[in-house]
Formats: structure tokens, sequence, C-alpha cells
């Protein structure tokens, strides 16, 4: 859920931390941290399992491999 639509009722007053770490279901500091930020104003999301970052291996797997070893 994007915490950005929540930033202008915190400024102007209308909701308070607690009100919409209760909304969003999010803890009142996560909600405090990314309200307070000037970054982008959402959670950062899950990588998908098996979709993570590649390894720096994985750049000589292939003459890994082919010399009979795995890694």
């Amino acid at each position: 859920m994007e915490l950005r639509r929540f930033r202008g009722l915190f400024e102007s007053g209308a909701m308070s931390l607690s009100e919409i770490a209760k909304e969003t279901g999010l803890n009142r500091r996560t909600v405090r941290k990314y309200l307070s930020s000037e970054g982008p104003v959402a959670p950062p999301r899950r990588v998908a399992p098996g979709h993570g970052r590649r390894r720096k291996v994985d750049e000589v797997a292939p003459l890994i491999r082919c010399c009979g070893r795995r890694f």
C-alpha cells in the first residue's frame, strides 16, 4: 500500500501516525519513517524467490563449470 495518499492528511493534522498505522496495517515507526523521508513514500517491495540480485560469481560461473567444478 502506498503511503503517499496519507501524507497530505498527516501534514494537515487530519490523521495521526497511529491512525495511519491502523489503516495501513503497518507499524507506527514505519509510517513515521516513510512519511518523513523525501524519497518514495512506499515500503520497499520484496524480491520474489529465485529473482534476487546477481552474485559476483555468476559472471564467471560458465568458466568454472567448464573445468568440472560446480558452485
